[in-house]
């Protein structure tokens, strides 16, 4: 059974790919807390689309796995 991937799926897990991946960064090195996160937040908005490929690969990957258990 081939589930399709929606276009509002692959833009959730990029956003979440995106922030997990800035949140472990080092960027905003002298920022902590709600100023952080602001700026963090305001980047995954702008730039979620960079991870859109990387994020239906992803999504595809769970469903290949979740159909062979």
């Amino acid at each position: 059974m081939v589930t399709a991937l929606h276009d509002k799926e692959i833009e959730v897990r990029a956003r979440a790919m995106l922030r997990e991946t800035l949140e472990r960064s080092g960027w905003y090195p002298a920022l902590r807390g709600p100023e952080r996160r602001q700026l963090i937040e305001r980047d995954v908005e702008w730039h979620r689309h960079l991870m859109m490929d990387d994020a239906k690969q992803s999504l595809e990957q769970c469903q290949k796995s979740s159909r062979a258990s």
